[in-house]
């Protein structure tokens, strides 16, 4: 099946079937079956990003359109027709049964995160694209000024908004447009943050949205690429990205490298257990705060967040793993097996928010930080763009000091260092869950 605008199109062996949506049969448009044998040629206006566009039958006097940002829709209909009448199967699109979900991305008029000028969506049904939106944005008074570095990016000039419905009137027709749908995009805390900052300057209150994060996805994945870029893995994965930098194209290649990733894995159902297969929570987008997709190598996060939307919670039996027989197993309780070093150390998010207190700071943590993990405090400074380091050296700028019975070894190099002169500052670890957001309940 391939998504026109409000109609599903179907290409078989002996003809094209077209349904239109609910809203299209009640203003009477009708259900049809057009043979190939009736079809002379076939001709594609392409849709643009503010366009709509067509596919037509001649011969059959039938013309399909194709809203704005479905221009690859357009293609794979015209393809699979020519496909069949020259008596080929046509190129099918193979579902993902359950995955649901909407792929998102938004463009800036400048480097404040929240100075959305373009927004773009693509509903995927069962993994196949269905639906897509592509709208111009006026960003919220004062964060209107189009800075020329973006608009050389994605070229977008104030001209082209001026007309442009405000972010509060977008944001609605979005939130109508998602439904309860899931959402995911590439470098998702950019875009929902983006959006927490919009709803902020406008002076609304951001919805709550759950969603997911392909460029996290891909990193985990090793997909052995030369980077995890939007462009880079679209190519790699052979999924189309027909305009790099307009929000529906991206939205629309994000959501096929969440298809791709699916059935690399063989994988089928909902989006939400996608996700949590991968090992990763869902973001949370809330009124007050952007809560980051997360690298949940424990397990407890993800039982959380089933918890909380209702689902069965697994109970995976642990691994029996002998201790050697010259070294007596510790003790499941002892403080030492919640303060260990854990092996991976994630990347800094370079897109984080550079006013953050966390922003560029080298940070080593030392001491008990029950009931959080180590990990999952390291990826949640991660994402907020500062750099883990195990142990305090000379580029230490931040120590973060939980409790622990006496002043640890890390604790007294950092002591050593500040008296040296090095701009190091020590944390509590009611500071860093400050920085986090942690200091009030999380919402799973």
């Amino acid at each position: 099946m391939i998504a026109a605008h409000g109609a599903q199109i179907d290409v078989h062996a002996s003809g094209v079937d077209i349904r239109y949506s609910p809203l299209l049969t009640a203003l009477h448009y009708e259900n049809v079956t057009i043979a190939l044998s009736e079809i002379t040629r076939v001709e594609v206006s392409e849709p643009t990003t503010v366009l709509s566009g067509s596919v037509s039958l001649l011969g059959a006097d039938k013309r399909i359109i194709f809203s704005p940002g479905q221009a690859e829709q357009a293609r794979q209909l015209a393809a699979a027709i020519d496909a069949a009448r020259h008596g080929e199967s046509p190129a099918a699109v193979s579902p993902v049964p359950g995955l649901n979900f909407v792929a998102f991305d938004v463009e800036t008029a400048n480097a404040d995160w929240g100075s959305i000028c373009q927004m773009g969506a693509v509903r995927f049904v069962d993994g196949i694209p269905t639906d897509s939106v592509s709208w111009y944005v006026q960003p919220p008074q004062g964060l209107d000024e189009f800075d020329p570095d973006n608009v050389a990016i994605h070229g977008i000039t104030p001209d082209q908004v001026a007309d442009a419905p405000e972010f509060p009137d977008r944001l609605a027709a979005f939130i109508d447009f998602v439904g309860n749908d899931p959402l995911v995009a590439h470098n998702a805390q950019f875009d929902f943050t983006a959006l927490s900052r919009a709803s902020a300057a406008s002076g609304i209150a951001a919805p709550t949205m759950y969603f997911g994060c392909t460029l996290l996805m891909c990193r985990a994945a090793k997909l052995g690429f030369t980077n995890n870029k939007l462009p880079t893995v679209a190519a790699g994965l052979g999924v189309d990205l027909t305009q790099h930098h307009d929000a529906t194209a991206d939205a629309a290649a994000c959501g096929g490298i969440l298809v791709e990733l699916a059935r690399r894995a063989d994988y089928s159902g909902s989006f939400v257990e996608f996700c949590f297969s991968q090992g990763f929570t869902l973001g949370i987008l809330e009124p007050s705060r952007v809560y980051p997709v997360l690298k949940d190598r424990s397990g407890a996060g993800v039982a959380l967040q089933r918890k909380k939307l209702g689902l069965a919670v697994d109970k995976p039996a642990a691994a029996e793993v002998p201790a050697p027989a010259d070294k007596p197993a510790r003790s499941s309780s002892a403080p030492w097996s919640r303060v260990a070093t854990p092996e991976v150390v994630p990347d800094p998010n370079p897109n984080a928010d550079p006013g953050g207190a966390l922003f560029g700071q080298n940070v080593t943590l030392t001491g008990d930080f029950a009931p959080f993990e180590k990990g999952d405090l390291w990826e949640r400074i991660a994402a907020q763009g500062a750099t883990i380091g195990k142990n305090v050296t000379k580029k230490t700028t931040i120590l973060v000091c939980g409790p622990w019975a006496t002043v640890t070894s890390k604790q007294k190099r950092a002591e050593e260092l500040i008296q040296k002169g090095q701009k190091l500052t020590i944390w509590t670890e009611k500071q860093l869950y400050t920085a986090l957001g942690l200091d009030e309940q999380p919402p799973f």
